[in-house]
């Protein structure tokens, strides 16, 4: 039989009513609270029996403190003379059970208890929520402009539909959360002013409850939508560090804790910490997504003058050597896969060498999976076209190309057909071809001949 259990701790931070009931409740059933966190209370199992909770809130208190401050030390002090007994504590909350019938209150002036909850809040709570608040603003925003500039690569994104239902629920929770408190705080001051009652609090479990479960299935939703290899370890590997740095920043937290440094040096270590940690591991899945190459299965790749080359390419739809008919010796090949449920992306690159030249081959399929975005998607291939960038910090340098229609788009055995050509003239060999919802951006090394456009058509309609 387990002696211990571990729930997750559904409450706000204010919610001395409901955080109460619960470890009431929890007591009666034969588990006594032992610890709290932000999200993870630690129970263990003793004899049930009616225990009375007091949930106080001690504004100078840190989730950083070794042990208790004279002050703190004081207040436990005489809470214990009146049979209180301090359970556990979490940041500026202090937990006290008592196991008589009619226990002597510890709080007996709502003012003073509304101001000591509204010191806490200032302290913990309120700035959290707000800078998370402006975060999850800002990050929408950001969304929401990569959509405007850039509708195709951005839908393609798989992370695109779950961070446009992310942002909005985090904003309604924080928004909710901080609604809920000012107001329950109006009430309880008005009630404090009138009678000197106190105003319990309203309880949202479920609602966070249910938010938790959302954002758990649209987690998973975006996991499993994740096309191919790649994309699946880098999701993956991103909720995994997100964990592997709340988990270490929390640990580091209570070894200090534990070790008896004061606060400030806890806090300085733990802030330093976890900003080291995130770094690392931000470098560390940078350079995996970089050498990403090295860590494939498919036999690995060799250097051959100055070069480095695949010993086993991977299949493409379309290969210098479906063009040529020729076999090349020395070929690197590069394929990534995004997809979204609006759009499925293929990125494919070629690189072969025959002699002392060099050949490549890359192009960019683009599958329409929602019809009604059909519009959208061709206006931002044919008419989103140009990007300035910023030189010496000053001059701004303005790129932009037009496309221009080919004749005969059925000798690709394509619908259209058209051809980049920068400003002043410049024709290049990067084609846009459109088979019915698919899209294909193909650049070449030099002009194809109608039998390798036959070819092009053949392999990308359909791939």
């Amino acid at each position: 039989m387990k002696s211990t259990k571990r729930e997750i701790g559904l409450y706000s931070f204010y919610d001395h009513t409901g955080i109460r009931a619960h470890l009431e409740q929890m007591a009666a059933k034969g588990w006594m609270l032992e610890k709290m966190g932000n999200w993870c209370w630690r129970y263990r199992r003793t004899e049930p029996r009616a225990v009375r909770f007091a949930v106080v809130y001690f504004p100078t208190a840190s989730d950083f403190d070794s042990s208790p401050g004279e002050d703190q030390q004081t207040f436990r002090d005489y809470c214990a003379a009146a049979g209180w007994k301090p359970v556990a504590s979490w940041a500026q909350m202090l937990i006290f059970a008592n196991e008589s019938d009619t226990p002597v209150p510890i709080e007996t002036d709502a003012a003073v208890q509304l101001d000591n909850i509204h010191r806490a809040m200032k302290r913990n709570f309120l700035p959290g929520h707000i800078v998370l608040l402006a975060l999850y603003f800002l990050q929408m925003g950001m969304q929401l402009s990569d959509l405007w500039k850039h509708p195709a690569d951005t839908l393609a994104r798989p992370s695109f539909p779950l961070f446009m239902l992310c942002w909005p629920l985090a904003i309604a929770y924080c928004a909710a959360e901080l609604t809920s408190y000012f107001l329950w705080r109006r009430r309880a001051r008005r009630a404090a002013e009138l009678d000197g009652s106190f105003t319990p609090t309203r309880g949202r479990r479920g609602f966070q409850a249910a938010g938790l479960v959302i954002l758990v299935s649209l987690v998973l939703l975006w996991l499993f939508s994740l096309g191919g290899q790649y994309a699946a370890v880098v999701g993956a590997g991103a909720l995994l560090a997100t964990v592997l740095l709340q988990c270490s920043v929390n640990g580091i937290k209570a070894l200090m804790k534990r070790s008896g440094c004061s606060t400030g040096v806890n806090r300085a270590v733990t802030v330093a910490a976890s900003f080291v940690l995130a770094f690392a591991l931000i470098s560390g899945a940078a350079y995996c997504a970089v050498h990403w190459d090295e860590f494939r299965s498919d036999g690995g790749t060799y250097t051959y003058q100055g070069f480095t080359y695949d010993k086993t390419p991977i299949d493409l739809p379309l290969t210098t050597q479906d063009l040529t008919g020729q076999s090349y010796e020395h070929v690197s090949r590069n394929r990534s896969d995004s997809q979204s449920v609006f759009l499925a992306r293929s990125t494919c690159w070629e690189r072969v060498q025959t002699g002392a030249s060099h050949l490549s081959l890359s192009y960019e399929i683009t599958d329409i999976r929602q019809p009604w975005l059909r519009d959208v998607v061709v206006w931002d291939y044919l008419e989103n076209t140009g990007f300035s960038v910023r030189v010496h910090g000053a001059i701004t340098v303005a790129f932009n190309w037009d496309w221009l229609p080919q004749e005969a788009p059925e000798r690709w055995g394509a619908d259209a057909v058209y051809r980049k050509c920068w400003d002043g003239g410049d024709v290049r060999d990067e084609y846009l071809l459109f088979f019915g919802d698919r899209v294909v951006d193909l650049t070449l090394d030099e002009e194809p001949t109608p039998a390798q456009m036959a070819v092009i058509g053949e392999n990308l309609r359909t791939a």
